[in-house]
């Protein structure tokens, strides 16, 4: 294909088709390789597109030169990137010259993108002078990156809202010293003077700050302007003690669809910049901090700030994970909720341990005397070793099969999140519950406990109906649907 569209494209017929076509086909790297052999080092065709009438044809060509990966084109993109007086066409021009090196005119782009920023755009203009500041940004922070701010404001008073799930929020609340706490539908919100302690609380999702104003307009220039006259830039200060430029992201959590809602987040962080004279810098990927807008019922937005400058810490052990493993926050949940059924030095087991972190969190919170873990996954097994070392425990685990596991005593507590049915039919899934029970009490001692996480309800309440050696002592609802729950279940003597 690519042969025959350089023929066509020297005939010059369709130069815009033909540009798009090969623009799409040196995506790959075979395609490139044979683009370059056709052109025996003449690139002419391609560089004298860069001065045709129309637009799209100058763009279209300078993506194909980029692609070609050759440096020699860093003159000519950079010279026709400067003469371009169309102001879409631009950013077509700094997308190719990321793609080769543009060192010899990197101070020119930092000039460039010093004017741009304080060019107050017409509104028709808007959307491409954000297009060409969001790739000069790119080609002049490359290879750096942008965070450089770390919390700093530990002995400051803050309102908060810690999240967690719309169950058990009181867990959350309790472990908070030395601060006010009120509960909430999804969280606590605590005003605390002692911020440092609760980033160690293991059982809320995120720390989230509110901002001095409750609604936003759903418009997103009026949303920006709202946003800079608000305590936001005053709490960055004050958290981290700087008075510079912060890299911030928005995450717009609304019903609108998706292409309304991006436009949206791109027109309002675009304003929010110019609103705040570029203490706030838009990035997509190095930001440090999180401006999210929750949509309310009269499409409204609450606005709520999340750090990203914390030296998170709780689960710094969690290195390792696979895609059934439980949230480590939900782990530390159901760990606080059965504690007052768990014993210290007991040997305790994990039959489906996955990454480890179930073990981990119950011996953060009542030390155990021995622990083993059994998976049948390898790569799951792999990483709770990983996870466990750092955690600086120790736990004995084995790549094997639970009811095939034998062991020469017994256990005191069975702590395990059950699989998912997966692809098992709900018969299976049964089965797979009764041959978990009848294992659990060949294995447990007399006055053994286990602690189960489950989303099958029916099938746990129907062993514990059959199995006449097992009581119920608690039973917890884990989420507003229902749909998981925690059991602490005792052999009976």
């Amino acid at each position: 294909m690519v042969k025959e569209q350089y023929e066509s494209l020297k005939a010059g017929q369709s130069l815009r088709k033909d540009l798009i076509a090969l623009k799409q086909e040196l995506k790959g790297e075979e395609a490139r390789k044979e683009l370059l052999e056709l052109l025996q080092g003449d690139y002419s065709l391609l560089t004298g597109l860069l001065h045709h009438e129309e637009p799209k044809v100058r763009g279209n060509a300078a993506i194909v030169l980029g692609r070609l990966l050759q440096d020699e084109f860093a003159a000519p993109l950079y010279e026709a990137y400067q003469r371009e007086e169309k102001l879409f066409v631009k950013s077509n021009y700094l997308s190719a010259l990321a793609e080769i090196d543009y060192s010899a005119y990197r101070s020119q782009l930092e000039e460039r993108l010093k004017e741009l920023e304080c060019y107050p755009p017409k509104e028709e203009e808007e959307k491409h002078i954000r297009e060409e500041l969001f790739a000069l940004r790119a080609l002049v922070h490359s290879g750096q990156r942008n965070q450089k701010h770390r919390f700093q404001g530990y002995d400051e008073t803050y309102e908060i809202i810690l999240t967690t799930g719309k169950q058990h929020q009181e867990v959350t609340a309790a472990q908070v010293k030395g601060g006010k706490t009120v509960l909430l539908k999804s969280g606590v919100r605590v005003i605390t003077s002692h911020i440092k302690p609760i980033l160690d609380i293991p059982t809320y999702r995120e720390i989230l700050f509110p901002l001095n104003i409750k609604k936003l307009e759903p418009e997103p220039k009026a949303a920006a302007k709202a946003l800079a006259k608000s305590n936001l830039l005053e709490l960055l200060e004050k958290a981290h003690k700087a008075k510079d430029s912060f890299y911030f992201r928005l995450d717009i959590r609304s019903r609108m669809p998706l292409a309304k809602r991006s436009d949206f987040a791109k027109k309002c962080s675009f304003a929010l910049e110019q609103e705040t004279n570029h203490r706030l810098y838009n990035s997509t990927s190095d930001y440090e901090v999180e401006i999210r807008l929750i949509e309310g019922r009269e499409g409204t937005f609450l606005p709520l700030v999340k750090l990203y400058t914390f030296k998170e810490e709780r689960f710094a052990y969690r290195k390792r994970w696979v895609s059934a493993s439980i949230r480590p926050e939900q782990a530390a949940l159901i760990v606080h909720l059965s504690k007052p059924y768990m014993k210290e030095k007991a040997q305790i087991l994990d039959p489906f341990c996955g990454v480890g972190t179930m073990l981990i969190e119950r011996d953060r919170v009542c030390p155990a005397r021995v622990m083993y873990g059994i998976d049948t996954f390898g790569e799951a097994i792999d990483g709770a070793w990983e996870n466990t070392r750092l955690a600086g425990k120790h736990v004995n685990y084995i790549q094997r099969d639970f009811f095939t596991f034998q062991h020469e005593y017994l256990f005191d507590e069975i702590i395990t999140n059950m699989p998912d049915r997966g692809q098992k039919s709900k018969e299976e899934h049964d089965s797979f519950y009764g041959r978990f029970f009848e294992k659990a009490s060949e294995i447990l001692t007399e006055e053994g406990k286990i602690i189960l996480y489950s989303n099958e309800k029916n099938y746990v309440k129907k062993q514990l109906r059959l199995r006449k050696e097992f009581t119920l002592f608690q039973e917890y609802s884990m989420d507003e649907k229902d749909s998981y729950n925690l059991f602490v279940i005792g052999k009976k003597n």
